[in-house]
């Protein structure tokens, strides 16, 4: 009864209030995964151990988390801002255009949650690795769609290139795009709280065309 009860009155919500009351439940079960993760270990992080702590049923859990691993890392289904892929505009830098579309792709997917503790999390337990992964998949297929839309549209770029069309050519250039971006995040003064702004992957970008233009 307890999660008709909740999942009823969130439905029956404003719209605003609806979202801003899935987005309170959403944060109380990830922070009560991480918390117990933490503190307990990942074994006794179970769905109905969450779903206890944040004061809700397994059903609401599953709701917001098709599992537990992504609770307690705090993983969104990656999500395109329009504003975001109206940035491509083929002028100048395309690469670095697709570069951080797919950086903030990628961001949308985590959010802002405790970095710190992800990492610590992350490495005390490699294999949730592998999920993280999954959604950094997901957000490079939206990111793809994209840019295969953008050239569809470009008349340069419309008839594909070296013979393969828009689609296989914006899966190429979404790696290449994904270099500069993987390049920054394991260097050295690499701050994983600050993210990757334009201004910070603006060297690696100019490296990566450098490098470019030398082996071509």
């Amino acid at each position: 009864m307890q999660s008709c009860k909740n999942n009823c009155m969130t439905e029956t919500l404003p719209p605003n209030l609806r979202e801003r009351k899935k987005a309170e439940t959403w944060t109380t079960l990830h922070e009560a995964a991480a918390a117990l993760a933490q503190q307990k270990g990942l074994e006794q992080a179970t769905v109905e151990a969450i779903a206890q702590s944040a004061g809700v049923s397994p059903r609401t859990f599953f709701n917001y988390f098709p599992a537990k691993e992504d609770a307690v890392l705090g993983l969104h289904e990656p999500v395109l801002d329009p504003a975001e892929a109206a940035k491509l505009t083929g002028a100048d830098d395309l690469l670095g255009q697709v570069t951080l579309l797919l950086v903030a792709v990628a961001r949308s997917s985590i959010g802002e949650t405790d970095s710190a503790r992800r990492r610590q999390l992350l490495k005390k337990y490699p294999h949730l690795f592998a999920r993280q992964l999954e959604y950094l998949v997901k957000a490079e297929a939206l990111v793809c769609q994209a840019v295969a839309e953008f050239l569809a549209s470009d008349p340069s770029w419309a008839s594909g290139a070296e013979g393969f069309g828009p689609d296989e050519t914006a899966r190429m250039l979404v790696m290449l795009a994904a270099v500069p971006a993987k390049f920054r995040a394991k260097s050295a003064d690499f701050d994983p709280a600050s993210g990757l702004s334009p201004e910070d992957l603006a060297p690696a970008v100019a490296l990566f065309h450098h490098l470019q233009r030398k082996l071509s």
